[in-house]
């Protein structure tokens, strides 16, 4: 192996592994179920949901005015999916993650320059595919987004204080591409490339990196949307934008005044939705026309970027009431089975304010109840190794399920009245519980369970009867959806 392939890949080991947790496992199980045939939105989204800041981002950039013109309020992680699509939720949770993972604070201007120009390049190139009214413009979006992400990874994981500065100097007398070869011993853009085969990022990535079919309408626009992001970093007053603008006129066979018009407005929408990952510098570098900056209101709210830190969800009535409608709104269009589970849980996890919520079937002898959907503090070991017995009969889970009634299971539970047997109390940590039948169609099928075990606050009343609220909403559901089949 060359040293310059052993670099790349010592680079793509180093944000895989579990000194940058954020990207370990997200990226790759996101490309996942992104890339799988049998995928749902709910799958999308059940993955999302386990990292409260990219939850909350991608619910205001899905309320955006880029995604949303229509203003239609979108509360759940699953409607946000669908929303925005599939491939564009993959791109943007990766910039997201990468905002909020950055370990390299004396690179954080040069990081914060890379991703504003990569969204701004992203939507310039969306928008003008829309002007030349080319169909299925969300492929050209994620690829030119993702077009240098080997320079973002670089710059944020870096703990090399002088390459920066090394390459800024060699660049009066070298091309950026070679000054990074002589300070670093590999080509970004290289590294970039192996990053999208590592993490199957693919498809017209793959092609734009590589240089082929560089006569493909969708690629010549990834060239474009870069080019105007570059050129008008100082302004679009600035000679080399207007002359970028008149190029770009001349390669569309667009007007002039017509391609100046678009760009202005691609850029405001670039402001609007770096806005929305919660950088307001990352915004701000994205350059607005003279009468675009004229009319902007100055945005009084502070940078959130170093706000992300994880908090447990507290109870939100507006959420819960919002989300109930939703799943009242999907039950009618006559979703799969799963999707209702699963919106039920996100609403028991963020309207209700709990830590962790647990979807677990009974298996067809009704001795074991598997774990089906977790969302949460520990979701991933819940849905690996939660099979628990659950046959004789003072085990607690077969009574509430022979009872077919919720049950608020308290700290100071009285175990002769029900026994949680030891693998449950490895897998779930010791009461209080919130625990509710799933029954459809007059028989149980599993449980609903929620707690709040990982900040350790107390349940109150008032959550036990929400909880229970969702969990009625998702059996009226099943049993109405099992009944048109």
């Amino acid at each position: 192996m060359s040293d310059i392939k052993k670099n790349i890949n010592d680079w793509i080991l180093h944000v895989s592994e579990a000194d940058t947790p954020i990207f370990s496992g997200t990226v790759i199980e996101l490309a996942e179920v992104v890339n799988s045939e049998n995928s749902s939105a709910a799958d999308v989204a059940a993955v999302i949901l386990r990292d409260a800041f990219l939850t909350s981002r991608l619910l205001k950039m899905a309320n955006s005015f880029f995604y949303n013109p229509t203003h239609r309020k979108i509360n759940t992680v699953t409607q946000a999916v669908m929303l925005i699509g599939f491939e564009q939720v993959r791109a943007l949770s990766l910039s997201l993650m990468l905002i909020d993972s950055v370990e390299s604070e004396h690179n954080r201007n040069k990081i914060i320059e890379e991703m504003a120009q990569s969204f701004h390049a992203a939507v310039q190139a969306q928008e003008l595919a829309r002007l030349k009214k080319i169909k299925s413009t969300e492929g050209v979006f994620v690829a030119t987004l993702l077009s240098r992400l080997g320079n973002m990874i670089y710059w944020a994981f870096s703990d090399d204080e002088k390459a920066l500065e090394k390459i800024t100097l060699l660049l009066d007398s070298k091309s950026e591409y070679d000054a990074e070869y002589a300070v670093l011993g590999f080509h970004l853009h290289d590294l970039t490339k192996e990053l999208s085969k590592s993490w199957q990022l693919g498809g017209l990535l793959d092609q734009f990196l590589s240089g082929e079919n560089s006569n493909d309408p969708l690629i010549e626009l990834m060239d474009i949307g870069h080019y105007l992001a570059e050129e008008s970093k100082h302004g679009w007053d600035e000679e080399q934008a207007v002359i970028a603008i008149k190029s770009v006129a001349a390669t569309l066979n667009l007007s002039q005044e017509k391609v100046q018009a678009s760009v202005y407005a691609n850029a405001e929408k670039a402001r609007e939705i770096t806005k929305a990952c919660g950088s307001v510098l990352m915004s701000e570098s994205i350059p607005l026309s003279i009468d675009s900056s004229a009319s902007s209101t100055a945005d009084d709210g502070a940078d959130e970027l170093n706000k992300a830190l994880f908090q447990p969800c507290e109870p939100n009535t507006a959420v819960q009431l919002a989300v109930l409608q939703d799943i009242t709104e999907a039950i009618a269009t006559k979703p799969s089975l799963d999707v209702i589970i699963k919106m039920s849980l996100e609403g028991i996890s963020r309207g209700v304010g709990m830590d962790r919520a647990m979807f677990a079937i009974l298996s067809e002898d009704r001795r074991k109840l598997v774990c089906k959907y977790a969302f949460g503090d520990g979701s991933r070991a819940l849905t690996q190794h939660f099979k628990i017995d659950i046959s004789k009969a003072d085990n607690l889970f077969n009574q509430l399920i022979r009872t077919e009634k919720g049950m608020h299971i308290s700290a100071t539970h009285d175990f002769n009245q029900g026994i949680i047997n030891k693998k449950a109390l490895e897998l779930l940590g010791a009461p209080p519980y919130l625990i509710m039948p799933a029954v459809v169609r007059k028989k149980v099928i599993g449980l609903f369970l929620a707690d709040r075990n990982a900040s350790q606050r107390s349940i109150e009343t008032e959550d036990f009867l929400a909880f229970q609220q969702f969990c009625q909403q998702a059996n009226m559901g099943l049993t109405f959806l099992t009944m048109q089949d």
